[in-house]
């Protein structure tokens, strides 16, 4: 039975991950993300031949590695397992290790390009068999903060301090073992001791209500991470009122309450609302520009700018839909046409601020090349266009 269930539950959580991993890593994404990884590497490449060692060198590899090496811990539960689970408790031992193996393999494409770039890094003052060292050392850690972290959350601890607490040890660690190799051992003593610690003060029996609340958190964290990219129908969608953006909410006169102009308000009022949008939307444009001004290569920015208004556009049809298919037009049944013109009002003079901003910040790194900053706009009006209208394509698609 242990094994079955593991199976099930790993299958879906597979299937729920090709589902949307086919939306995310699309073939324009993947041009991108391989254009960018391969300037990183360049560029990397050709800054490691102008360092030379010191001490705050080792603080930045510390740094870089410490931050991957703690792993998330999955135990695939559900709601219901708490009272249908209880009684097998003890045969469950077999699921429990299974789950373990899933939960090290899952995460571990942040390690390994942790420790890419902190061995390209380490080739800057460090010999071979201090890398060597480092990096079975970063493999231990790994295994231990998540042995650490397994037991913390079936116990009474706060799972986030101790989540800070093990990423310090893990970086101090490091500092220690790049600067002195031979106190390794120190390291080793500390972990083991915590691991003893907190074994000691676990629960002897499962605690069903923080595991399965602690894992309906982590799956909610990736879909979190996912509606960065596409919609994700399994969040619960909330609201929630950012008086900072009030002053950008117009108040329709009398004589906007009308059926041509109304909708548009409530697309504005969705957005400045919405509970992730604005900070999807935000934290977007804080990537995308700080890739732009690290790179500062002019035809890669470019690249970056045309693709970062791509994905935020892409991000914001889903307000179409929250107004489109949900209550007001039930409320005030209007044809569809209406809802589409406020949406294409509404959508052009939020993406061509957006586009406005990558505008500034491409002409501030290239100034030579201003008239290419003044083109993003356009690009935006047209991929705006462009999406609106398969938006509508698909909607009348599925319409009766």
């Amino acid at each position: 039975m242990p094994d079955q269930l593991f199976r099930t539950r790993m299958n879906e959580d597979v299937a729920r991950r090709s589902h949307y991993g086919k939306f995310i890593f699309n073939s324009h994404f993947l041009i991108f993300l391989s254009i960018s990884i391969g300037f990183f590497l360049y560029s990397l490449l050709s800054l490691v031949q102008t360092l030379t060692p010191s001490f705050w060198l080792d603080v930045i590899i510390s740094l870089v590695l410490g931050i991957t090496l703690l792993p998330s811990y999955r135990t695939l539960f559900k709601q219901a397992d708490g009272i249908f689970l209880l009684a097998y408790e003890a045969r469950l031992k077999d699921y429990l290790r299974a789950v373990d193996r899933y939960s090290l393999t899952l995460g571990l494409w942040k390690p390994v390009a942790g420790g890419v770039v902190a061995l390209i890094l380490m080739t800057v003052g460090h010999p071979a068999i201090e890398m060597i060292i480092a990096l079975l050392a970063s493999v231990f850690f790994y295994v231990m903060n998540f042995m650490i972290r397994k037991e913390i959350i079936n116990s009474e601890w706060p799972m986030l301090p101790a989540s800070v607490g093990l990423i310090v040890l893990t970086i101090l660690s490091l500092i220690l073992i790049l600067t002195e190799p031979i106190l390794i051992v120190l390291p080793l003593i500390v972990y083991a001791s915590l691991l003893l610690f907190a074994k000691r003060h676990s629960h002897t029996s499962m605690d069903w209500r923080k595991l399965i609340g602690y894992e309906e958190e982590q799956l909610n964290r990736y879909y979190q991470t996912v509606s960065l990219f596409t919609n994700v129908s399994h969040i619960d969608k909330q609201f929630k009122r950012r008086r900072y953006l009030d002053p950008l909410l117009w108040k329709p006169k009398e004589a906007s309450f009308n059926k041509e102009k109304m909708y548009e308000y409530l697309f504005y009022r969705t957005f400045a609302r919405d509970h992730d949008l604005p900070m999807i939307v935000l934290r977007l444009m804080v990537l995308f520009g700080v890739v732009m001004v690290w790179i500062a290569n002019l035809y890669l920015s470019v690249v970056i700018a045309l693709f970062g208004i791509y994905i935020i556009v892409l991000q914001m049809s889903q307000i179409y839909t929250a107004q489109a298919y949900l209550l007001w037009p039930k409320v005030w049944p209007v044809d569809r046409s209406y809802i589409q013109k406020s949406y294409v009002a509404y959508s052009h003079k939020l993406v061509f601020m957006i586009a406005l901003v990558f505008s500034v910040l491409f002409i501030s790194i290239h100034p030579g090349y201003f008239y290419l900053g003044i083109l993003l706009p356009l690009w935006g009006f047209i991929i705006n266009r462009s999406l609106s209208r398969a938006v509508y394509r698909k909607e009348k698609e599925l319409s009766d």
